[in-house]
């Protein structure tokens, strides 16, 4: 038996084999966009067969959708820590420095979420439900977690997410850009008691 096809072979537990899907299909994805991997190039850099794939997850759309949600996962777990609202703009400020400074540590991601998001603005994409339902759920999350003190949660959730979306785009296209320089200057500006 060839080293490949052992590899192809390999029997881990479900939870694992997902995680290396996942992780693999995230660097396809962001190496060359969702349009631009087969289900074959998905199996193959997952060490296993298009069948074997379909087990995991039912289509190409469900394998995408799969690794957006795993990447706002490890996200949130990452950055918010505790499970108590930020109770004034210090801790707010805080946690989006931390957010800020995990994606400058993460570009492949980063551009991955950028360009999909783009491509989702189509109806007819896979992600495009995900995307929109995604930016609800930032918006909820941020105005009720982090944004509790602000007179305008919502509106200060908005604000925020243009800014950021905004300055990670400007960055994929310029990485001399100083990221956390222009935060600490937003976060002056919005937020000048943290």
């Amino acid at each position: 038996m060839t080293t490949e096809s052992a590899s192809v072979r390999r029997r881990l537990p479900p939870a694992v084999r997902r995680e290396e899907i996942l992780a693999a299909s995230t660097g396809l994805i962001a190496a060359s966009g969702f349009n631009g991997v087969s289900l074959g190039a998905f199996a193959a850099a997952s060490g296993m067969t298009k069948a074997g794939l379909l087990h995991h997850f039912p289509s190409r759309e469900h394998l995408l959708i799969a690794v957006l949600e795993r990447r706002d996962e490890l996200d949130v777990a990452a950055v918010l820590g505790s499970s108590e609202p930020a109770p004034d703009a210090a801790a707010t400020r805080a946690v989006i420095g931390r957010l800020v400074r995990r994606n400058l540590r993460q570009r492949s991601i980063v551009q991955l979420y950028t360009v999909l998001s783009a491509e989702a603005l189509d109806p007819a994409h896979p992600a495009h439900d995900y995307f929109r339902r995604r930016l609800e759920s930032s918006r909820d999350l941020l105005a009720g977690r982090l944004f509790g003190w602000h007179p305008r949660p919502g509106v200060a959730a908005v604000e925020l997410l243009a800014f950021l979306d905004g300055l990670q785009l400007n960055w994929l296209r310029d990485p001399g850009i100083d990221v956390i320089a222009q935060w600490e200057a937003f976060a002056d500006r919005a937020y000048p008691d943290g």
